[in-house]
């Protein structure tokens, strides 16, 4: 297939662009967008262009602009999406994917630790108008010279309490009653969420204003009423005297897995958080192996004692072609006295070993100030 149209978007970076290299995608014509957040205050690494999107847009609160980096030609596949082995293609279903840096979780709607709200960084559920019209911009661009219909899903599920989902938080994450089945997901056109697409978990960007960016990328739309306050989850005096702070390691060293057998990997060290600890959004593992390998690949997120002992699990995760940059998130804190490590299993159909080549964990958390 083709790449038609300009590829490059312009006044665009092309600082981190990922589409030469080993990680470039595959020719495509793109037909609908995915919109996810970042749940961080800067440009992700991406793991090198493993994990990246067609492009970021980072706010510039104080130009009132959105910066954009691209990592990709318009119509080439990103990697911002987990695809699952036997389900349906995403990446490469047609879809230009957009990451916004900043949160669409409520908790943060006001504050981030110490950080605020439409000043140090943006909480896109409640985004002032700038930024959507800086958004409206791209869309229609894509729209002009790519043909991405002016249109988007109708229900965009908080990343908090949703009325649309009662007792379940965060409502848009999991398996919401806005996701998309497969047969949706392989007709669609126009412009969705993460937390529409199949084969994924993820609720970003939230109860983000789509219909108003769409309204503006039309240029039908009036100036917006002053909006009401968001409904928040008021911090504790605890929480307002934190920072964030980040991990982010890797690990070269291959190992070679037995057939179905659960391993534990080492990144830095085996640990990747020691509790207490509160997360600010997921924590990523993502996996890369031998060129070559045939293997399912389920990872798990386990919480034991400071010695290895007295493991819990929350869940087995896959499987995944193990050629497809298996990913994994994990959203939940660490308790007091926990470590929280993760496991990997490789299956075969005829017993053999699957050499696990590289690994990366990245992710924020809260820290208290001083330390």
């Amino acid at each position: 297939m083709a790449r038609t149209g300009p590829q490059k978007i312009p006044g665009a970076s092309q600082s981190y662009f990922y589409g030469t290299g080993q990680y470039s995608g595959s020719d495509m014509e793109v037909n609908c967008g995915v919109i996810h957040t970042t749940e961080g205050r800067s440009v992700p690494t991406y793991n090198g262009g493993a994990m990246a999107p067609t492009v970021t847009g980072i706010p510039d609160i104080a130009a009132r602009k959105i910066r954009w980096h691209q990592h990709f030609d318009v119509d080439e596949s990103a990697r911002a999406l987990a695809n699952k082995l036997g389900g349906v293609e995403t990446n490469r279903a047609n879809a230009f994917q957009i990451e916004l840096v900043g949160t669409c979780d409520d908790r943060y709607a006001q504050t981030w630790g110490t950080a605020r709200a439409g000043v140090d960084y943006l909480h896109w559920p409640t985004a002032p108008d700038w930024a959507l019209a800086e958004l409206a911009w791209l869309v229609r661009w894509l729209h002009d010279y790519h043909a991405v219909p002016l249109t988007c899903v109708k229900d965009w599920l908080a990343y908090g309490k949703d009325p649309r989902r009662p007792g379940i938080t965060p409502a848009s994450y999991g398996a919401s009653p806005a996701r998309m089945t497969q047969a949706q997901w392989q007709t669609f056109t126009g412009w969705c969420g993460h937390q529409h697409v199949p084969e994924n978990d993820h609720g970003d960007p939230g109860s983000l204003n789509m219909a108003r960016v769409i309204d503006l990328a039309r240029g039908t739309s009036a100036p917006p009423p002053p909006a009401a306050p968001a409904p928040t989850v008021p911090q504790t005096a605890e929480e307002t005297d934190m920072t964030i702070g980040k991990i982010d390691e890797s690990n070269p060293i291959d190992v070679d897995l037995a057939d179905n057998v659960w391993t534990t990997v080492a990144f830095t060290d085996a640990v990747i958080h020691s509790g207490p600890r509160r997360l600010v959004g997921p924590t990523y593992v993502q996996l890369t192996f031998a060129p070559g390998t045939q293997a399912f690949i389920s990872g798990r997120f386990i919480v034991t004692n400071p010695d290895g002992t007295g493991a819990s699990g929350y869940g087995d995760l896959g499987e995944f072609d193990a050629l497809r940059l298996p990913q994994f998130l994990h959203n939940h804190d660490v308790p007091a006295g926990k470590t929280l490590r993760f496991q990997v299993k490789a299956r075969t159909d005829n017993g053999t070993t699957s050499k696990l080549t590289h690994r990366v964990v990245t992710g924020d958390y809260l820290v208290p100030s001083g330390q």
